[in-house]
């Protein structure tokens, strides 16, 4: 059977704007200088989040990471619930699931938000199987990639689709497949650095899993 796993922040969920928005109210509430575009966003952001925040200017030294990740999860928490899926999301979804593939969301959120922007979106009851983390840090989705893996049988094709190139390093632990789209995180040079597919849709990424036959 074909599994496509889908990363839900910025390739479900469209909450790049957000993620932009919020990362400047942080970086100016520490007196740092805000990033100038969303180009520039999608350039320096990265997994660990711990590097990304480096990379923008916080030094843990003065400021630990807890406590800024913390601030900055109670600035894009509720505002989160507001944000609307990709154009393209809920028709993937119900092709995928007419041609009888397995659809999963796994995600570096934590559990019981991921859950809480499903049901407010209404589509927690589309997926086969939700994955989220246990807090707030986003350390990796690799753990969550195994688990997610022991419910699969040896012959299915695992499909991991999703928006940076963390998810490329999920999908290869536990040997999927990855498509890459251009409409989340990261940008496209930074995709095209893993030499996998990418798309600039989700419409664009099911095409190449049904065509893989």
């Amino acid at each position: 059977m074909k599994k496509i796993v889908w990363d839900w922040n910025g390739t479900l969920l469209d909450d790049v704007d957000l993620c932009f928005s919020c990362i400047n109210r942080l970086l100016v509430n520490h007196d740092l200088k805000p990033l100038d575009t969303l180009d520039q966003y999608r350039e320096v952001f990265t997994f660990p989040i711990e590097d990304y925040y480096r990379t923008v200017g916080f030094d843990f030294d003065q400021i630990p990471f807890s406590i800024l990740a913390h601030e900055y999860m109670e600035d894009y928490q509720e505002k989160s619930y507001a944000c609307n899926l990709h154009a393209d999301v809920l028709s993937v979804v119900a092709k995928a699931k007419k041609l009888g593939f397995s659809q999963t969301v796994l995600s570096a959120s934590k559990m019981d938000y991921l859950l809480k922007q499903m049901e407010t979106l209404h589509v927690n009851g589309l997926f086969d199987s939700i994955y989220g983390i246990k807090d707030i840090y986003a350390k990796s989705k690799v753990e969550l990639a195994h688990a997610f893996k022991q419910t699969c049988s040896l012959d299915d094709e695992i499909y991991f689709v999703g928006d940076s190139v963390h998810d490329f390093e999920v999908a290869k632990s536990i040997d999927a497949k990855c498509i890459l789209v251009t409409t989340g995180h990261q940008n496209r040079k930074t995709l095209e650095s893993v030499n996998v597919p990418v798309m600039d849709s989700l419409t664009e990424s099911l095409d190449l899993i049904y065509e893989r036959d």
